[in-house]
């Protein structure tokens, strides 16, 4: 019996913390480790870059803003294996749970990538969130409905689902690999109702060096879009025990792995290097940015595949 009143006052107690709305960003990245099992990086190695607890927390409390923004569109920009597509399984999960009737869709270049970051949603719905639930649907695409009326669905590719689509949140993954036009259309598909913010979240690392990501990013500074960008130094686990010198990651570390907060390996970061060139390791694992020793005599290919 005592065992039953104790997990009762525990069911108690979490569902009063899971219903109370995280207000600060350090309280949001407090309830994502306590609920979701998920520690969320909140320090920058890198001048000029994010962490992706910022690119989280603007995305989540755009909504709760006393003076709200005209839409709360941004870019996130990061490595490979950088967290992205997690990222935005979490704070779709947030947004259904807090946000009642909030509609959202995911859209990705390809069918693959936007099943993952559904995965992750629904994996993360399972840490105790089904009873949120009213119906999840398997087909024609993926979707979830929730008892406050807050709903996710993925979408395919295509001009025609696209343009039948209106919702407040839709996010991108991977755009880089998206079809101009279907991109295009995307742009008219986010409405502000019901006090939720439109928003339309581009989320990719970038592949070529004309693609749709450096558009993107060229068009943010003219239209004041915020972009979130992290590289590998900004995830990466914290250096210990090696000597730079001997280091094959030396030249674009600078040092910075030895203050490192994150999860990536430093092994498998060396055994990528090695595998690749470096043209394809600094586009797509430093976003771009080689590192004082290497910026000298570096060109970039018109597109590395």
């Amino acid at each position: 019996m005592r065992e039953k009143r104790e997990a009762k006052n525990l069911a108690i107690v979490r569902n009063s913390l899971l219903a109370k709305r995280p207000k600060s960003k350090k309280v949001l990245q407090q309830w994502i480790e306590a609920f979701l099992n998920v520690k969320i990086q909140n320090k920058v190695l890198t001048d000029g870059h994010n962490s992706p607890m910022d690119y989280l927390w603007y995305s989540f409390n755009s909504d709760f803003l006393k003076k709200k923004l005209p839409n709360a569109d941004c870019i996130v920009w990061a490595n490979r294996g950088g967290g992205k597509t997690e990222l935005s399984g979490i704070i779709t999960l947030l947004d259904c749970i807090f946000k009642p009737n909030i509609q959202i869709r995911i859209l990705s270049g390809s069918g693959y990538q936007a099943g993952r970051m559904y995965a992750y949603f629904y994996d993360f719905l399972q840490l105790g969130f089904m009873e949120l639930v009213a119906n999840i649907i398997k087909s024609p695409t993926d979707k979830a409905i929730f008892k406050n009326g807050a709903t996710v669905e993925v979408i395919k590719q295509s001009e025609t689902n696209v343009r039948g689509t209106h919702v407040h949140k839709l996010r991108c993954d991977e755009v880089e690999l998206f079809r101009p036009r279907v991109f295009e259309a995307a742009q008219y598909t986010t409405m502000s109702t019901l006090n939720y913010t439109a928003s339309l979240e581009c989320i990719s690392t970038m592949h070529r060096r004309y693609g749709l990501m450096k558009k993107l990013i060229k068009e943010s500074v003219k239209i004041k879009r915020p972009v979130f960008k992290w590289n590998i130094w900004d995830v990466i686990e914290r250096c210990k025990g090696r000597d730079c010198s001997d280091c094959p990651l030396d030249e674009y570390c600078e040092g910075k792995a030895k203050k490192g907060t994150g999860y990536y390996k430093i092994d498998d970061v060396i055994s990528q290097l090695l595998r690749t060139s470096q043209q394809s390791f600094i586009l797509e694992m430093l976003c771009g940015e080689s590192g004082k020793k290497k910026s000298e005599g570096f060109r970039f290919k018109e597109r590395l595949y």
